[in-house]
């Protein structure tokens, strides 16, 4: 299995599992005012990983420069705000792939990600530094964020001058007592 897909895996377990710890309630989709990422009409599969195919779940999404898997029924994650004490924990980890990513060279970590809300205002979203997730013979670039409010947000990940962006909607989770 190959690293992105494994690394999606892992999250999209991670995150439904801290998803159902606080909330007894379906995971929602995203409302047709946030125009979450779908599969382009041309499918992508970047070089050395699995084609998806219809039976998958998942699509790749960008170029060889730069790509990551997204679900096809489009991102989406339960979104809490943090406890105090908890103010650094991540609401995602995101896994970014490229043909020029050496996790030997210290200069290719320097992949920079960015986010906007897209159906209001909120402070701007914060990104963990990148490190890599490793899967030999496969690597990937690897950040945490943390988002400040739920919602649409596009996310931008833009690696030596290739930028591939994202929509995610973020839907509010219940709390449960700590």
């Amino acid at each position: 299995m190959n690293v992105l897909r494994l690394s999606l895996l892992i999250s999209v377990v991670a995150f439904t599992a801290v998803g159902q710890r606080n909330s007894p309630e379906q995971r929602p989709v995203a409302p047709p005012s946030c125009p979450v990422t779908r599969p382009p009409a041309v499918p992508f599969t970047p070089p050395g990983e699995h084609k998806m195919g219809p039976d998958d779940n998942s699509f790749w999404l960008g170029t060889e420069k730069l790509w990551r898997a997204l679900p096809k029924s489009g991102e989406v994650w339960g979104w809490g705000p943090n406890a105090p004490g908890h103010e650094h924990d991540l609401t995602a980890k995101i896994f970014w792939g490229s043909v020029d990513f050496d996790y030997h060279k210290r200069e290719d970590y320097s992949l920079k990600v960015t986010g906007r809300r897209l159906d209001g205002d909120a402070p701007p979203l914060v990104v963990d530094k990148v490190t890599n997730a490793l899967f030999l013979p496969h690597a990937a670039m690897l950040t945490g964020v943390i988002v400040p409010a739920p919602g649409c947000w596009e996310i931008t990940g833009d690696f030596k001058g290739q930028k591939l962006s994202f929509v995610v909607w973020l839907y509010p989770v219940r709390q449960v007592n700590q």
